[in-house]
């Protein structure tokens, strides 16, 4: 039974992955933002200025992989770069005024969207899906970072 049910998840997320990044709102307006620069953007709002290379390891990626997409957010004026304050030869990387305006704009977007999609769920199943894909994804980034105990249990 449990076979079944990892593989009816599997595919689940699946699923859920490649319909759940809108290209665009429910009401077909264009998001404002793709996807990197969304996470990145609430992750800098959230954690404060950071080095490239705390980001990339916060996102489990190369530097260069990060670099790119930082470069991007810059070139839109989104983020910048200043002095680290440990050491003035490095940079850290903050949100800018227009940054975070464009991520919550984007924010204010797939919350709406969601809230439709979602508008015929009780309050109970809201809270029961909510808590079991975070689960979900505290699992995923454990299991990256090889502290998850299925790695170690050979499963």
């Amino acid at each position: 039974m449990r076979q079944r049910y990892v593989e009816e998840i599997e595919h689940e997320v699946i699923a859920m992955m490649r319909r759940a990044d809108f290209k665009r709102t429910l009401d077909g307006s264009e998001t404002s933002m793709d996807r990197s620069a969304y996470l990145l953007l609430k992750w800098l709002e959230k954690d404060g200025p950071a080095a490239i290379g705390a980001i990339a390891e916060a996102f489990q990626l190369d530097h260069s992989t990060i670099s790119r997409q930082i470069a991007a957010l810059e070139g839109k004026g989104w983020v910048q770069r200043t002095p680290s304050p440990e050491d003035a030869r490095s940079s850290v990387i903050g949100v800018t005024e227009s940054g975070a305006a464009a991520v919550a704009l984007a924010r204010d977007k797939r919350a709406a969207a969601y809230d439709r999609l979602l508008e015929d769920w009780t309050e109970e199943e809201l809270e029961t899906f909510s808590g079991l894909l975070t689960r979900l994804n505290r699992s995923i980034d454990a299991y990256k970072r090889g502290k998850h105990p299925g790695i170690k249990s050979g499963k």
